[in-house]
This record gives structure tokens, sequence and C-alpha cells, in this order.
């Protein structure tokens, strides 16, 4: 992938930091054991694939002499990479112990794959510039790293607990992509639900109407601090704060769990999806 440095902050965090690791001799294996991330990590950071974290821009500085360089560029690199209504959200999700999350329409983002990602949001209208599209995906595939259990992470001061999601069976059925696309999703959505902090529960179409009539919304819950709903609609979001109302979206996420299958059914139905697209 040929990015152009100077397109934005990220690509420019990303340059600096290979062009500063060369000077040094370093290999991507060498700065990911001296910043103590993975390989696999240091690689995605430099193709842009992923937005440094703050604790990563704080690893790689010291190795690569940056003198503070890059937690100066992460900063604008994050400030810059996410709608101004969206910042909130990502800040209570890295610290959620809890995120519940209700999805009618598509599969949840912290459990997409990027293939299917990239798909869903060409279908935006007025489309996304390619510079703009490859942003929201590093965001996306970044925010999905707080279900990460990956022992060679830096353990968090906040660690996420649990998602739970539940999601109508409609969302598996719009075909978003290529049938290779939905294939890989099925099959990523599947691993995700026999992950430990994960949960995923679909609520079948047989079920006829629920509670939310399709209305998506996530509840946060962080570590110290009161549980936050997360609404979104076409180009902004909402958050609702008052306790009483968070007590209803609560209730809400309990009354669609019980309409859903439970983990093991879910994850039957969705070996059927990966089935019936097999025999395409």
């Amino acid at each position: 992938m040929n990015i152009d440095p100077y397109s934005n902050p990220l690509a420019f965090f990303a340059a600096e930091m290979k062009r500063m690791r060369a000077e040094l001799g370093l290999t991507q294996e060498q700065l990911a054991d001296a910043a103590m991330f993975s390989p696999s990590t240091v690689a995605a950071v430099e193709t842009c694939r992923l937005l440094p974290s703050e604790q990563f821009a704080e690893g790689i500085d010291k190795p690569l002499n940056g003198a503070g360089h890059f937690i100066r560029l992460q900063k604008l690199v994050e400030r810059t990479s996410m709608p101004p209504f969206f910042r909130e959200r990502v800040e209570v999700e890295r610290k959620a112990r809890m995120i519940q999350e209700y999805e009618s329409y598509q599969v949840p983002a912290l459990l997409q794959t990027e293939s299917y990602m990239r798909a869903g949001a060409l279908a935006r209208r007025p489309m996304f510039t390619e510079d703009a599209l490859d942003r929201i995906i590093a965001l996306r595939m970044t925010r999905q790293q707080v279900l990460e259990l990956d022992d060679t992470q830096i353990e968090r001061e906040n660690p996420l607990h649990r998602l739970w999601a539940v999601i109508d069976e409609s969302a598996l059925r719009r075909k978003i992509g290529s049938p290779e696309v939905m294939r890989e999703q099925y099959q990523h959505l599947l691993a995700k639900a026999q992950q430990a902090n994960i949960t995923v529960q679909i609520i079948p179409d047989s079920k006829g109407a629920t509670c939310a009539y399709g209305r998506t919304f996530t509840v946060l819950t962080p570590e110290s601090s009161s549980p936050i709903v997360y609404l979104e609609d076409f180009r902004n979001a909402h958050y609702v704060r008052e306790r009483d109302e968070v007590a209803q979206y609560t209730l809400a996420f309990d009354h669609l769990r019980a309409s859903a299958l439970d983990d093991h059914a879910s994850i039957d139905l969705l070996t059927e999806y990966i089935n019936d697209l097999a025999q395409i």
C-alpha cells in the first residue's frame, strides 16, 4: 500500500515511525519487542490499518529516540481520526467493564471483519473518499483491540470484561459485499461468539416484533462510573446519562436477551449460515 505521508496525521505518524525505524536499522519485530507490542500491531500501524494508542506511542518513542515526538503526534492522530461526536464513545468504550449492544441492521462494528466494514461503508451517500474510508476502517479495527485477550499485549488499566451483543437475524441475512465477504464475517462472528469475554445472542425472525423495534443502542458501563447509553443517528450521536432513562434501556436490553436464542443456539444458527454459504 503506497500511502502519501502528508495526506493525514495517521499517514504521517506511520511514515515517521517507518523512517526512524529504518534509520536505526530496526526490524518491525525488534521494535515490537522493545515496545512490548506484537509485531502484527507494529505492522498494522505502519500500514495505517490501526490507529496508534497512547500506550503504543509511548512504547515506540524511546527505542526510536523520539524524545516525545510520537507521543505528541498520537494526540493529533486521535483527534483528527474520529468525528467529534464519537470521541466520547471511544473513550468510554476503552474503560468499559461491560458493553451491551443491540443491533438490528448489521453485525456490530466491534465484531466486523475488515472486508465487511469496507463493503458496508461503500454504501454511504455521498460516498467517502478513499482516504476517509481508510481512516474509518482503521478506527474500527483499533476499537476492536479492547476485546483482545492476547497475553502479549500490555495489560490495560481498565480491561474490557465483557461484550454482550444481541443481534437481529435480519442483520445476518442482509448481504453486505460478496458471498466470500459474508462467509468470512460469519466465521469471524462464530469465533468471537466462543471467546471467553464475548456473548452473542441472535433474535430469530420468528420472534417477530421486539421491544426495541429495531432501534440500535449501546449501554456502556465503565469500571468506576455510571452507565451511559449511546444512540447514533445518520450524522450525529446522543448520550443518555440520566439514571432513570438509562435504566429503561437496560431493562429493554434484558427483554431483548430474553427474546433471543441462548448463546449455544445462536452459535448453531451461525453455523447454519456458514454451511448454507458453503453450498453456493
